[in-house]
């Protein structure tokens, strides 16, 4: 439901990453069905659904070209403002202005440039840049140092406000 918190708490290999694969349909229930406001997600168009969800997982997803690039690919029409106000929610400015050439470096297939904390936060700015009325947040901040987390989780609490948020993570200490 809109502006609700669920969260998703389990061992390693319970399922909790599978329910956010069927929900962006990644792939299909065999039986039963996945709702999203009692919706039927097998009933909605796959790129509508996807546009109206962000996901910051574990190992998140970046491709081989510049900062800006990659934030680019929630909105191709944001302005530089636009990508530097969302920059500094995500607690990413400082680390983009450091890079060679700031938001023009390019980072490698997957971020492979970045550290681990950095690709969660650019993944957070862009999800942040698109805006989306419903977030997921798989393992966000699971394979970083506590102050990175730190970083993360502040950036997060301005990210979530006001949005309904699935959160999947192995320890309740990451929920709260």
């Amino acid at each position: 439901y809109p502006g609700e918190v669920l969260a998703l708490l389990g061992e390693n290999g319970a399922g909790k990453s599978t329910l956010a694969n069927l929900l962006l349909r990644y792939y299909d229930v065999d039986a039963g069905s996945v709702s999203i406001n009692h919706v039927n997600v097998r009933d909605l168009d796959l790129s509508d659904l996807r546009s109206h969800v962000g996901l910051v997982a574990q190992d998140p997803f970046l491709f081989d070209g510049t900062v800006e690039d990659n934030l680019r690919l929630a909105r191709p029409d944001a302005s530089n403002d636009d990508l530097e106000r969302v920059l500094r929610g995500a607690h990413a400015s400082d680390f983009v202005s450091r890079l060679p050439i700031g938001i023009k470096t390019t980072i490698g297939e997957r971020g492979v440039r970045l550290s681990m904390g950095e690709r969660q936060r650019l993944t957070i700015a862009r999800v942040w840049l698109r805006d989306p009325p419903l977030i997921i947040l798989d393992e966000a901040t699971s394979s970083v140092d506590s102050v990175t987390e730190r970083h993360i989780q502040s950036a997060l609490d301005t990210l979530l406000a006001h949005r309904t948020v699935l959160i999947i993570a192995h320890r309740l200490s990451t929920v709260r």
